[in-house]
């Protein structure tokens, strides 16, 4: 071999062998440091600011004689406007519905975080679809039940049914 192949394979074994500490420095630092949690009130405010904007462009296009472009109607139903926690360690909290949805379990970033050991981290997904809300089970280790019967395919749910994820029991109101 020249002296050139055996030194690039040199530099090659050096460059892996230094790719392998930083991936476990920084695997070691994920762990020690934990989960990130993120402030949601900050979420809320740039939404809000977003929705604000958004009316007053509209109030714009209103004023200046012309027609406001029409938002895609995925608005929840009258008759269901908030996912209410009715049993378990969350009894009364409730989340207003909108048109996004609403992942149950026990990771930060869930919508509904679950402090539950029977729970998944991402346990299960509500969401609307044809102005009726929809229940699907993401694959948890326990399951997602709708009146007492375990769901594997997505779900419609109406208004009063009972959800039970791990202790925890919701209804749609």
């Amino acid at each position: 071999m020249s002296a050139l192949v055996l030194t690039l394979l040199r530099l090659g074994f050096l460059a892996l062998l230094w790719i392998f500490v930083f991936s476990v420095v920084f695997t070691l630092r994920r762990d020690v440091y934990g989960t990130q949690v993120r402030d949601r009130r900050a979420l809320v405010k740039g939404r809000r600011a977003k929705a604000s904007k958004a009316a007053q462009q509209l109030q714009k296009q209103a004023s200046s004689g012309r027609e406001p472009q029409q938002a895609p109607a995925r608005q929840a139903p009258a008759t269901v406007s908030a996912l209410t926690v009715t049993a378990g360690p969350l009894t009364g909290t409730s989340l207003p519905l909108g048109t996004s949805q609403i992942i149950v379990g026990r990771s930060p970033d869930s919508a509904l975080v679950l402090d539950d050991s029977y729970s998944s981290s991402r346990h299960a997904r509500f969401y609307q679809e044809g102005g009726q809300w929809w229940v699907e089970d993401l694959d948890s280790t326990n399951g997602t039940y709708i009146g007492g019967n375990r769901i594997t395919t997505p779900t419609p749910v109406g208004p009063g049914v009972p959800v039970v994820i791990g202790r925890t029991t919701m209804e749609l109101r």
